[in-house]
């Protein structure tokens, strides 16, 4: 019985790090196209917002 309750506990672990991983990685994905500024694009919040669906979009 104690086994199971560890390999759960285990598994759920290793999810919550997966997707805390993932966030990070998407965040600095973000961060990193939102800094690579375009002359033509609008400035401030819309600009930016702009650049993330264009990132999104792939």
């Amino acid at each position: 019985m104690q086994s199971r309750t560890n390999a759960g506990r285990r598994a759920r672990t290793t999810v919550m790090v997966a997707l805390l991983v993932a966030a990070l990685w998407g965040g600095v994905a973000l961060t990193k196209g939102a800094a690579q500024a375009d002359g033509s694009a609008p400035g401030g919040p819309v600009g930016h917002l702009s650049r993330a669906v264009e990132i999104i979009r792939g």
